[in-house]
């Protein structure tokens, strides 16, 4: 144990009050430092903007027409590109929905079972539990204002009543992890580390009062004078309102697992003086997982590739602003009559009017804006696109240059190229958010916890597991989607393609993958059969025998079984070798001995009984005592009895079967163009002319 004095001590050590008291101050000064290098007042603009409001001091000017100056003649009008391009931006990364999969740190039967489970769990939690949901405000946040943040928490007051005492009144409960998603403004860090690795983290979210209280009873009293969320405002995203809340902040501490902290440290306040938990950090790592669209070089912030926008985004609305302002004020029809003309008005009936005088009055064109305004209007739209990478082409209004498919094409891939590394960082963000969701209910969930999970043939499964059930899975991978099989055109596309390479058997399969969408139905059987050839390989190699089925593939049966030797060490060991041959004995066999018609309809080929020896008769009934071979056919016995082994006359075969006398004997056909009359003098073989 360390012996140092409470004013030496590493912050993360003192006591609870003095942890809470020293988190909010550094808090407060990590908002001030961002605040000085006008990073917050970025995000907030960003914010402002991303949401259509470009004045900050009149919130009721966003999506209308606005008039300023003295006396109201400026006209101001908003087009919002910036919240058009950041949408396309977050649509071309989250449209081809990420599917995660599940790995083991063995590759052994029991860890390969526990994928499947764990990816249908995981399934289910993007599913049924709007991770996905999270995922894509993170997304959001992201792009817009820099960073998102997803935190991840097991909450065992929640899911199912699974135990409940009548005497104590106690509940138990299965428990549940919850999902919420994180503000730039919600999570304090350490400012001064130059990337994104950091020990400690402070947290921030809102929680109803009188829950707390619920749970908390003997802290009610305090909690309940808290000020709400209402009367501290500061730094969240949130509009004016002055509408009462009861929900208050609350401040969670996470404290890595480091030679200082061994054990880490998790704290959860409202207060200094308010600490609600204090325990060593439960989970593996600190379950907050951070999305950025770039960096800060040097800095743990989060750059927003919408930062280089925003500017453009003011100059356009200053030029939209411009053009309607002249339009607005000169639109009305004015005249120019010299002064002292004398100029006399007389009304006709219907309408028209007579003008007499010594002058005519001329119309002045005010209306006309100068072509610099509006080349620089799209000089200025033209540069948002270049710098966000989002093209016309993928705005849907491409120029009138790019007239091919291949032209649009390559302009499109080359928007995806630009994002890349965002959509690099969105998918490593996944793979953490799901192996943070596997440990945690590996550790958690000890309870039988019944899901809704997605069975054989994609139909619902009940199905109640442990974290026992996933043990061996270690991590977590993600696959982005194709967007070719979310569109029922690209499904029907990859069932036909299958058909033809004959990876599909049955008709059925085919209108199931058209039905359903879900590929994996057409190929659910062959992969059982090579889960079932992973167990006995682990049988094999521990030298417990097999015992092989009449209906086995066999040909695969025997190219898996024979890897089992394909180890030195166990090649050398006699009783195993003899284990692994036997068995794959018991495959030849059945391929030789059955029923040839069963072969046949499960897709394989029997193999023909090895020839007898020199001098002996083959023996009787069928192949090694197999099916008898069908009779001889109608007209072998006349065959047998004709003199010297000779056929009889096939016309005195079909004699008394119907055909008399074999006049109406049928004869091949003869293909069109073929069998044609050949010429009788050489010289009618040689081309004409």
């Amino acid at each position: 144990m360390i012996n140092q004095n409470d004013n030496e001590k590493y912050f993360a050590m003192q006591d609870s009050d003095s942890v809470a008291s020293e988190c909010l101050q550094r808090a407060s000064s990590f908002y001030k430092t961002l605040s000085m290098n006008y990073y917050l007042d970025s995000l907030v603009k960003m914010w402002l903007f991303y949401h259509g409001q470009y004045n900050v001091n009149f919130y009721g000017e966003a999506h209308r027409i606005s008039f300023q100056g003295e006396q109201g003649e400026l006209v101001g009008l908003p087009v919002n590109h910036f919240r058009n391009i950041a949408k396309h931006i977050i649509n071309m990364i989250t449209s081809n929905r990420p599917t995660m999969e599940a790995r083991a740190v063995n590759t052994d039967y029991k860890s390969l079972a526990q994928t499947y489970l764990a990816n249908s769990i995981l399934d289910y939690y993007m599913r049924e539990k709007r991770l996905e949901d999270c995922i894509t405000r993170a997304t959001e946040m992201a792009v817009v204002l820099g960073s998102g943040f997803i935190r991840l928490e097991w909450n065992a007051t929640s899911g199912e009543l699974y135990d409940f005492d009548p005497e104590t009144g106690e509940k138990n409960y299965e428990g549940e992890i919850e999902f919420s998603t994180l503000s730039p403004f919600d999570v304090v860090f350490d400012g001064t580390k130059e990337t994104w690795d950091h020990q400690w983290l402070l947290v921030r979210s809102y929680k109803n009062r009188f829950d707390l209280m619920t749970k908390y009873p003997e802290l009610a009293e305090k909690i309940k004078g808290l000020p709400s969320k209402s009367d501290n405002s500061i730094y969240r995203l949130s509009l004016f309102t002055n509408d009462k809340t009861d929900d208050i902040p609350v401040y969670e501490f996470f404290h890595e697992k480091t030679e200082s902290m061994p054990e880490g440290r998790y704290m959860l306040f409202v207060s200094p003086d308010i600490v609600l938990l204090d325990l060593p950090l439960p989970y593996r790592q600190i379950p907050v997982f951070r999305l950025t669209g770039g960096e800060y070089m040097g800095t743990p912030y989060g750059y927003s590739p919408m930062a280089d926008i925003y500017p453009l985004q003011e100059a356009a609305n200053s030029l939209y602003s411009t053009i309607l302002t002249n339009q607005s004020a000169f639109g009305v029809q004015n005249l120019f009559v010299p002064r002292g003309a004398d100029l006399d008005i007389n009304s006709l009936e219907g309408a028209l009017n007579i003008l007499e005088g010594n002058a005519k009055p001329e119309p002045l064109q005010l209306t006309a804006t100068a072509p610099e305004v509006f080349n620089f209007l799209q000089m200025v739209e033209k540069g948002m696109e270049t710098l966000s990478g989002v093209s016309s082409v993928t705005r849907g209004n491409p120029e009138k240059s790019l007239t091919s498919g291949t032209a649009l094409a390559l302009v499109q891939s080359m928007s995806l190229q630009f994002i890349t590394s965002l959509q690099q960082n969105y998918v490593k963000f996944i793979e953490d958010v799901g192996s943070s969701l596997i440990n945690i209910l590996k550790d958690f969930a000890k309870t039988p916890k019944t899901m809704a999970l997605v069975g054989k043939n994609n139909r619902p499964l009940l199905e109640a597991f442990t974290g026992d059930k996933i043990h061996s899975i270690n991590r977590v991978i993600v696959s982005v989607g194709n967007p070719l099989a979310r569109t029922t055109a690209g499904r029907v596309q990859m069932a036909e393609q299958m058909l033809q390479m004959g990876l599909i058997k049955n008709p059925k399969e085919y209108f199931q993958v058209i039905n359903t969408g879900s590929i994996e139905t057409a190929f659910e059987g062959d992969m059982n059969d090579l889960l079932l050839i992973k167990k006995e390989n682990e049988f094999l190699m521990s030298g417990k025998p097999v015992v092989a089925d009449l209906l086995d593939i066999h040909a695969m049966h025997i190219m898996e079984h024979r890897t089992v030797l394909a180890d030195p060490d166990l090649r050398m060991n006699p009783e195993l070798r003899a284990v692994v041959q036997e068995h794959i004995q018991q495959h030849i066999d059945y391929l030789r001995n059955a029923d040839p018609d069963l072969l046949m309809l499960t897709g394989q080929q029997p193999l023909q009984p090895p020839p007898p020896p020199p001098g002996m008769a083959p023996p009787p009934g069928g192949p090694q005592g197999g099916p008898m071979p069908p009779p001889p056919g109608p007209g072998m016995d006349q065959m047998m009895q004709q003199p010297n082994g000779m056929p009889p006359n096939p016309r005195e075969m079909i004699k008394g079967q119907g055909v008399a006398g074999g006049e109406n004997l049928p004869q091949p056909a003869k293909p069109p163009g073929q069998f044609k009359q050949m010429p009788t003098n050489p010289q009618d073989m040689l081309p004409q002319g």
